[in-house]
């Protein structure tokens, strides 16, 4: 149990990174979603390691990170990863193409209930919508492939 989250939590560290990582204008409205694109993947893989919990813990770090709302991306990630929980059987069986449409479709709610979060709390919320989750399924096969090689590795 201790080993698995010695493999999990760096890539979690990783994806952290990503998402604070300084972009560009143009393309940081398309930059995928590191932390939610990881948290599905070990719900898909490890589903009795990684789940709303885990989801939930992550989230609040996203909102540290980002200074956002505290409980906004803890909220949507762990709706998300509820949703993950729910198709995770079926959808170990798609193939990566069919991964990224259940990708683009899963970031794009987690975006939504973010975006619901913030107006409601706010008032505002960003323009670009959407743009995160397709830059977030252009990028599921390379993100999924280069964690099943990490978590293959190290053999948890």
């Amino acid at each position: 149990m201790i080993r698995a989250y010695g493999v999990i939590l760096p890539t979690f560290f990783f994806a952290l990174v990503l998402a604070a990582f300084p972009m560009p204008k143009l393309i940081d409205y398309i930059r995928p979603e590191w932390v939610a694109m990881t948290v599905i993947f070990w719900i898909l893989v490890s589903p009795s390691k990684a789940g709303i919990f885990l989801a939930l813990c992550m989230g609040i770090l996203l909102d540290v990170l980002h200074g956002s709302l505290l409980g906004q991306n803890a909220m949507a990630l762990s709706i998300m990863a509820y949703l993950v929980l729910l198709l995770h059987s079926r959808m170990r069986l798609y193939n990566p193409l069919q991964q990224s449409f259940l990708v683009f479709i899963l970031i794009g709610l987690f975006l939504l209930v973010r975006f619901w979060t913030e107006s409601v709390m706010i008032g505002q919320g960003k323009t670009a919508l959407l743009w995160p989750s397709v830059g977030s399924a252009l990028m599921w096969p390379l993100w999924y492939n280069l964690l099943l090689a990490v978590r293959q590795y190290f053999r948890h």
